[in-house]
């Protein structure tokens, strides 16, 4: 997503965060169709398109972090990646052309810039 992010500070404030009732009050009454059909009219105003199952269960309204991430997949995924990297395994790493054209473009790190040599990189 590098194009939301243009490297200047936000000043704005933080909105206000809405209680486990008021977001499930908001989807409610969400009728969840699958696959292409999907009411375009009513996707410009609501930001849900669906219901989460997890919204049924008796507790989830009340926990305060509703959208905990789950650590030990987190950490597989990183440590995946940092594995892949510094092997230089085959389509896995996470340093290759694109990455290091972007770190260019972005100004940053001038150490890591891709260098032409007439039609080699």
């Amino acid at each position: 997503m590098k194009k939301t992010f243009n490297g200047s500070q936000e000043h704005e404030s933080a909105s206000i965060l809405l209680t486990g009732q008021e977001v499930i009050e908001r989807v409610e009454d969400i009728n969840t169709i699958f696959g292409k059909t999907q009411n375009k009219e009513k996707s410009k105003t609501c930001i849900w398109k669906k219901m989460l199952i997890l919204f049924d269960l008796p507790y989830w309204s009340d926990l305060d972090v509703r959208h905990c991430i789950d650590v030990m997949h987190v950490e597989k995924n990183v440590c995946d990646s940092v594995i892949d990297t510094l092997l230089n395994i085959q389509g896995k790493t996470k340093d290759g052309l694109n990455t290091r054209q972007d770190l260019a473009e972005m100004g940053i790190r001038d150490q890591l810039h891709p260098m032409y040599d007439g039609k080699k990189i």
